[in-house]
This record gives C-alpha cells, structure tokens and sequence, in this order.
C-alpha cells in the first residue's frame, strides 16, 4: 500500500497538481522555451569557443539577476546587439559600471575570439531565461512531488529550503562511460553534475524498493510532444538536496548507460541525450546537452521540423553552381537566362520542356497529358 502511494506522488504527470504551488501549463512553457533555447544555439555551439563563451555568459547573467534583479537581464537581452564593444557599452549602461565590471570584468577577453557575440548573447540570454522558467514551474512541481513523496514514505514533512532545480550534464558524449574504467570525472560521478539513475530505464517509481530507494536519489522520465523531461529528486532521507533536470528536445532520445565502476557491486546507468542518427555529437551547450551536428557537412542539424530538404541537407554547391530541386546534384546555370533548366541539370526553350522537367529532343514535343516527350506532329503532305 505505501509504494503505491509513494508512486503515486513521485510520478510527474501532467495532469493534475500535487500542491497549490505545481502549476503544469507553467511546465509546458518551460519545455517549449528549453527547445527554444536549445534551437538558438545550435549555430553558435558548432564551434567550441563560441559555446564556452555562451556557457560562461549564462553564468554572468545568473549572477547579475541573482543580485541586481531578473529585470535588468531581459532589458540587457533585449538592448544588446551589434559588436562586441556596443554589447559592452549596453552592458555597462544597463547594469551600472560597478555591477557590469564586477560579473564582466574585460567581456573582451572572455568574448573576443567568437564568430558573433551578438550570436552568442542572444544564445546564453534564451538559455537564462528558459533556466529561469525552469526553476520556476519545473522546480515548483518537482518540490510539491518530492515533498508528498517524502510525507507518504514516512520521513519527516519538509520544512527547508532547498536550493533550487539546477540543469544537468547530459551531453551525448556520457554514453562513452560505459567503457570499462573511464577515467572521466563525469563518468566517475565527480564533474559537471551528470544525472545517475539505478534502473535503465530511469523511472524509479516503476521499481521502487524502500530498502534502497528510501535512501538514494530518485529518477524520474516524462514524455512530451516536443522531447523528454528527465529528474533526478533527492531521495526521501534528504529532503533538502538539490534537483537535477535535463531535457532531451526531439528527435533527441535520452540514453541511460551503464557505467563499469571498478570494484562496485552496484553501478549505476548515467543519462545522456543522443543525438539522431546521420549526426554527431559536437560541444555542449549552455542547457547541458549536445549540439548535433550532420555527419555529411559537419553543420548543425535543424532539428525544428521546419526543415523542407530533411534534418541534414546536401552541403552546398561550389561557387557559380546550384543544386537542382535543394537535394539534387550541383549544376551549373543555364547561360542563357530565357532558357528552362530541366532535372538532369540540361537546357532548352521552355516551349521544349515537358510538364515532368525534362528537354524533349528537337525531333519530339512535349506531351501535356503524359508529362513525357512524343514525337512531333508531322506537317500534311
């Protein structure tokens, strides 16, 4: 009776409140915002320096809001464009000279060697924000459950505050911890705050034995129509730790992975989101997952479903071609502008192009019911 109850207020579903305070249709917007965030930096986190600088600006602005208010962040957000010396300049105007230098310092030094600050400001300002809400709706609904979870499995009712929800290292490059000893202190439980679960699958309310689960972490799998939202709540016994999350924006699939701890009876699986197939895993983002880029360019996959020559389109045709129907083969212009360009790259009168893209022969005409080539009428003898 009392797992079923302790499933019962560990599960995240959508569906009905715990508390007064877990408000879902908050949650929903927070999911979309995490896709949003992640969309944004696709482009900058294909080059690693460009994303460390995004990661490190997310970071500023957590600070900067933390103690000078979130209200100054969105106007900063909004307001900073241009080159990296006007974004300082926005910056200083903005937060005031004192707050700026203390969280800044010299933003050229952090921000010098990137592509685009402008880029990457927009990039880390989405992901606050998205953290932000995270923390807000996420966090509210994820305490309201941990908190009923504690209450139904006997320990003492929550009376603390704990810090709030944090987002997770789930970067695609956590599924090389199941080789056997890897030395990484991801993989090693030590680094970046990765998401450990003690089922493969991660849901523990589906397995939950209180001889162990009373006292270990709890993990915990909710589907939605744009990805996946994966926790991991402290276990009842610690009702005052912190909650990881990670979400795995479609097509993204959340992988748990065994790790090979020496001399552990009991390993447990760590969570990465990975990356579609035809796509690779490039830097980790500032939300904590991998950009995934397309194995044929090496560019960011686009993964918004507004995608009309698929996730990982041709790369693009040398100069002075182009490529036929966006996924066909590179060919060089008709030199002759009056000219139609037929799906075999050849060229002709457009009175000669049949309906199916193809140049009938001198000798033949195009056949508007069939689409094909027929041969041409002969005049009366």
């Amino acid at each position: 009776m009392r797992a079923a109850a302790v499933i019962i207020a560990a599960t995240l579903v959508l569906t009905s409140p715990v508390r007064a305070g877990c408000n879902f249709s908050d949650v929903a917007d927070a999911v979309k915002q995490s896709v949003s965030a992640t969309l944004t930096c696709k482009s900058v986190c294909k080059e690693e320096v460009s994303c460390a600088g995004a990661i490190w600006l997310v970071a500023v602005l957590t600070g900067i809001a933390a103690e000078g208010g979130q209200g100054k962040v969105d106007t900063f957000c909004a307001q900073a464009q241009g080159k990296l010396d006007q974004i300082a300049s926005t910056a200083n105007t903005v937060f005031g000279n004192a707050l700026a230098q203390k969280y800044f310092g010299d933003m050229s030094d952090q921000l010098a060697a990137v592509a685009s600050a402008a880029e990457v400001v927009k990039c880390a300002c989405e992901t606050q924000h998205s953290n932000v809400a995270s923390q807000d709706s996420v966090g509210v609904c994820l305490m309201d459950a941990l908190c009923a979870m504690q209450e139904w499995v006997g320990f003492e009712a929550c009376n603390c505050s704990p810090p709030p929800p944090k987002a997770a290292n789930c970067a695609a490059t956590n599924l090389a911890c199941g080789k056997w000893n890897n030395p990484d202190p991801v993989c090693q439980g030590s680094g970046s705050n990765p998401i450990f679960s003690w089922y493969p699958d991660g849901q523990t309310q589906a397995h939950y034995n209180p001889y162990y689960d009373d006292y270990r972490n709890w993990t915990s799998v909710t589907t939605t129509p744009e990805g996946t939202l994966i926790t991991q709540t402290p276990s009842p016994s610690n009702k005052c730790g912190q909650t990881l999350y990670c979400f795995c924006p479609a097509p993204m699939k959340p992988v748990f992975t065994k790790v090979n701890w020496v001399g552990h009876d009991l390993n447990p699986y760590i969570l990465s989101c990975a990356c579609p197939d035809k796509t690779h895993a490039g830097p980790m983002m500032p939300n904590g997952i991998s950009s995934c880029l397309c194995d044929n360019t090496n560019e960011p996959a686009i993964m918004s479903g507004l995608a009309p020559f698929g996730m990982c389109p041709p790369a693009a045709c040398p100069a002075g071609q182009v490529r036929l129907g966006g996924v066909g083969e590179c060919v060089t212009p008709c030199a002759d502008a009056s000219q139609g360009m037929g799906f075999d790259g050849s060229c002709c009168n457009p009175a000669q192009m049949s309906t199916c893209g193809t140049c009938c022969p001198p000798s033949t005409v195009p056949d508007p019911k069939s689409g094909t080539c027929v041969p041409r009428p002969q005049p009366p003898k």
